[in-house]
């Protein structure tokens, strides 16, 4: 399936598929399969000694074609306006709310909008927190979502009741720009990472058991120029994963971003304008 994407200059790294370290490939659960685990916050606690990454969930079976987030993915835009409804399968209050709070924040700078629903039917995205002890956070891309009715559709794996609050801005700004439509930035046609490309296969070997496969689709392929719409390369953007200078030939670095780029405003005004 080819699909035309817009790339911001959203530098779309690190915050949206997001998966911990010891987590292998994400299959999302059907919802009535899903194990409650709403008392349990403080078991969503995650070790952080490595950078929590994202995972990119995607429908496409065709491995050509690139699919990430933060880069705009132009069909899985939703309707101009449209205002989405979240329905939470498990998670009390408190992570509930910091979800809807940083969510929120594409709002404030896009036409579109998100409420909190109890009726899974009429949901648009359904979240859950470490869903069957899955610890990775993910989300599916924009009107993908569509695809998945009954399922769930974005995942947190290491929130708890100790997440810090610039924690619940990175990874869920980021998971809400995938399900809004962006991409990862690295894998915009101009970023500018200079890959060491076997010390990436064998740090994402070594630290997240992940293949070949899975770190060209996650980090090192680009897409097309004549896939995407796409600005200068943001390495400030929500949709940025950290770069460790070790994995670069030239030294460059990516810290954590924790909140929306001037670049991620902009464009994604220009996505859902007023």
């Amino acid at each position: 399936m080819r699909l035309k994407h817009l790339t911001p200059a959203l530098a779309l790294f690190a915050l949206a598929a997001c998966s911990k370290s010891s987590q292998n490939d994400v299959q999302p659960e059907s919802v009535a399969n899903i194990t409650d685990s709403t008392s349990n916050e403080i078991d969503y606690f995650a070790d952080g000694s490595l950078p929590q990454v994202c995972v990119d969930m995607t429908d496409t079976t065709d491995d050509s074609r690139l699919q990430t987030d933060a880069v705009y993915v132009g069909n899985h835009k939703w309707a101009n306006g449209k205002t989405l409804k979240i329905f939470f399968i498990n998670g009390g209050d408190f992570l509930q709310g910091k979800v809807m709070k940083y969510a929120r924040k594409w709002a404030d700078h896009a036409n579109i909008h998100f409420v909190k629903t109890g009726n899974k039917a009429e949901s648009d995205i359904r979240v859950g927190f470490k869903v069957n002890n899955n610890k990775g956070s993910w989300s599916y891309i924009g009107t993908d979502a569509n695809n998945h009715k009954g399922e769930q559709t974005m995942n947190f794996g290491w929130f708890d009741s100790k997440t810090e609050e610039k924690e619940f801005s990175r990874t869920v700004t980021h998971e809400f720009g995938h399900a809004i439509g962006l991409a990862h930035e690295q894998s915009s046609p101009v970023s500018e990472i200079k890959w060491d490309k076997p010390k990436v296969y064998a740090y994402y070997k070594k630290y997240y058991g992940w293949g070949k496969k899975k770190v060209d689709q996650n980090v090192l392929n680009r897409y097309q120029d004549s896939d995407v719409r796409n600005t200068k390369f943001d390495p400030a953007s929500i949709m940025q994963y950290p770069v460790d200078a070790s994995l670069t030939r030239d030294g460059m670095s990516i810290g954590y971003n924790y909140y929306l780029s001037a670049k991620d405003k902009n464009f994604i005004g220009r996505i859902y304008p007023d």
